[in-house]
């Protein structure tokens, strides 16, 4: 049974529990979700059906594609469907209308369930809601925040081998950037902020990966007092005198890594040494308490103590998790809100910051992985010193 099967199996048991006949995934520009890729493999836009029986159906815009990534029971191609999701839905709950394990449907003897994902927009489930009944008056349209979407994006918190794998290649694929970006900036060749995101564009596809996780940030001393700097780079100069910012990851088999180094380049001033010296000690600490049955909210609130003690508030969360997104659960936030205890297979930044609008900013971010008994830094990003 591949991966993507052994996935849709706890899936089916959800929808069982549930009594969801129907649950469909729609991957497409405006609503995207990678619980598409995460069930079937596929890479691009389709919808994929997940039948309460245990079947897994395709509808994909490219069936060259599919052919080639695509694990499911059935795919049928979407022009077949006039190029519109009501078409495809409408085959489908017929085809359960017409089967023996939904003869109830047929009969007219129960409600049929089916669920759309959460991100579609009320409108949307209003008119699909309206069209379908006339075809099945017994229709019950779902669309719900805490359906099988979250019970998707709970799964993915925690990494299968498989994922581990990617995430690991992921990192790899980093590191080796990590050491051209330094060999370039000691060496001369990567100057500006361009060179830099250029380099990266261009090398990590050279390295195996599908490209960037997300466009490079590249800030200089005049522009890295910024969280995240807009624009993401320009012709400025990166290495140069004051602190400089390099955000950036790259994608593997879809899955996405993320680090952040930060260049001092000359002697840094009284305030830019606190900063350093700072996050030092909140990247340090953080790491030591990441192990299984650790909560993020714990230790957010450790580091955010450390910048307290300077009167310094950190401007965003320690850190987030990795996978099909760049930024997805477990998120490491002080708030009870977003508490998450941490398990083994939970891949995840940390990533403290501090930023002043004279004295620049400085962020040290690597990937982290639970292990059984404690934590693996998989990335090897670090706070680089240039005279």
């Amino acid at each position: 049974m591949s991966v993507y099967a052994e996935r849709r199996k706890k899936v089916y048991a959800y929808l069982e529990e549930t009594g969801i006949d129907v649950f469909m995934i729609e991957d497409t520009e405006g609503r995207r979700s990678p619980a598409l890729r995460y069930l079937s493999g596929h890479p691009a836009d389709a919808l994929l059906f997940l039948l309460r029986g245990g079947k897994a159906v395709l509808v994909p815009w490219d069936v060259l594609l599919a052919a080639q990534f695509a694990d499911a029971d059935e795919v049928l191609p979407y022009n077949d469907f006039g190029r519109r999701p009501p078409g495809a839905i409408r085959k489908i709950l017929g085809d359960c209308a017409a089967s023996a394990a939904a003869s109830r449907f047929a009969l007219g003897a129960a409600a049929f369930r089916f669920a759309l994902g959460a991100a579609a927009p009320y409108p949307l489930v209003v008119k699909l809601s309206e069209e379908l009944r006339k075809d099945f008056p017994r229709l019950q349209v779902l669309c719900d925040a805490g359906g099988p979407d979250a019970f998707i994006t709970k799964l993915r918190r925690v990494k299968d081998a498989e994922e581990i794998q990617k995430l690991r290649k992921a990192a790899e694929i980093l590191n080796a950037l990590l050491e051209g970006i330094e060999e370039g900036i000691r060496g001369g060749s990567l100057v500006t902020e361009t060179d830099l995101a250029l380099f990266i564009e261009s090398r990590c596809r050279s390295l195996g990966a599908e490209g960037t996780s997300f466009p490079t940030l590249a800030a200089g001393p005049r522009r890295s007092f910024g969280i995240h700097a807009f624009p993401g780079y320009t012709a400025q100069r990166f290495v140069a005198p004051g602190l400089s910012i390099l955000d950036f990851g790259v994608s593997y088999e879809g899955y996405a890594g993320d680090v952040t180094l930060t260049l001092v380049t000359g002697k840094p001033s009284p305030l830019q040494q606190t900063l350093i010296r700072l996050v030092e000690e909140a990247y340090h600490t953080a790491l030591g308490l990441c192990r299984p049955g650790a909560s993020t909210a714990k230790i957010a609130r450790a580091v955010d103590e450390i910048f307290a003690r300077q009167n310094l508030v950190m401007p965003h969360g320690l850190g987030h998790g990795l996978g099909l997104e760049v930024h997805e659960e477990p998120f490491l936030r002080g708030s009870p809100d977003a508490d998450t205890i941490l398990e083994p297979g939970m891949i995840f930044t940390v990533e403290p910051g501090l930023y002043d609008p004279q004295a620049g900013g400085v962020r040290w971010e690597n990937d982290v992985l639970i292990t059984e008994t404690g934590c693996e830094v998989l990335t090897r990003s670090k706070i680089l010193y240039k005279d």
